[in-house]
């Protein structure tokens, strides 16, 4: 039994060394295991829990990292696929406070094939992942909706990270079309105000119109991330402002993941939709104190009260 399966990319982030303007002027970089579904197995795993990633990788020296590394921290790879037909993606990424400026070279994401056992892992999982890189090729999505439907159809919590940007779409759909047909099936979105800009190519909304869009295409939950003036979490007839929890902000590279792991581990564990943003707030801020995705991150037994009392 899973606690949660993610489907999409695993790669290799290279994250500029020091604070420049722009990957123009960055000279050096450190690596990183990266790519957001892999980034919320491997927290997950990290408090315990049992997750897997269905994912691909080249036969290279970075695929090999990355196997060894989701191995390290307990993911189950064995629906990795890992073969000389495709490249391990490469995503160089600027070390920044704010939104991180980023340039990707993919590969083997754009070809995401299904295990045998899919449908029946699909069945054995508290929760199921998805981002837009899932669904970023006709490949990808056909394969992508195969699992949420096997999802749905068996009560599997869903949730879609929606950071979509034009220059990595290769489906034949416009988004706003692969939205209408993916949304009806998906409980959970979690997009960030950049991911609503990039989503909605019109003049600029405010917060409600965004939340009341994702309501009207059928998802239940929405989370609307705004930076460092928090969120807004809604259930459709409720809604709830939090605070950004962050006290010291080094990277913000995988910070949104880290509130997706937090959320999923509230969800898990019976919290509601307000408590379990609660949790993915705190972990995003204790994400922010380092750089790369993957950090320490408390216990999400104490988090959950994050911060403690004075």
């Amino acid at each position: 039994m899973y606690d949660l399966i993610s489907f999409g990319e695993v790669l290799i982030d290279f994250i500029s060394t020091d604070y420049v303007n722009t990957l123009k002027d960055a000279s050096s970089f450190s690596k990183f295991l990266g790519g957001s579904p892999s980034n919320i197995a491997v927290n997950i795993a990290k408090q315990g829990f049992n997750t897997a990633i269905i994912s691909r990788v080249g036969y290279d020296p970075f695929g090999d990292y990355i196997i060894s590394q989701l191995k390290k921290y307990k993911v189950d790879t064995s629906t990795v696929i890992q073969d000389n037909l495709f490249q391990t993606d490469v995503v160089y990424v600027l070390k920044s406070i704010l939104s991180p400026e980023f340039c990707a070279y993919r590969s083997a994401s754009l070809h995401l094939d299904l295990p045998s056992n899919s449908s029946d892992m699909i069945k054995n999982t508290q929760a199921f992942h998805l981002s837009s890189w899932s669904i970023s090729t006709d490949y990808n999505l056909k394969n992508a909706i195969y699992l949420l439907k096997n999802a749905k159809k068996n009560n599997v919590l869903t949730g879609f990270d929606p950071n979509y940007r034009k220059i990595l779409w290769k489906t034949s759909l416009d988004i706003e079309d692969v939205l209408k047909i993916v949304l009806p099936y998906v409980d959970i979105i979690k997009p960030s105000l950049d991911d609503c800009y990039h989503l909605f190519s019109t003049t600029k909304k405010d917060e409600k119109y965004y939340i009341e869009t994702f309501h009207s295409l059928g998802v239940k939950y929405v989370v609307l991330t705004l930076g460092e003036k928090g969120a807004t979490v809604s259930d459709g007839s409720k809604m709830m402002h939090l605070d950004s929890l962050a006290t010291n902000v080094v990277d913000t590279t995988g910070a949104g993941d880290a509130f997706w792991s937090g959320l999923y581990i509230g969800l898990i564990e019976g919290y509601d939709i307000f408590t379990a943003s609660k949790l993915g707030n705190a972990f995003s801020a204790e994400k922010l104190k380092h750089v790369g995705a993957i950090s320490e991150i408390g216990n999400y037994k104490e988090l959950v009260n994050y911060p403690p009392p004075l």
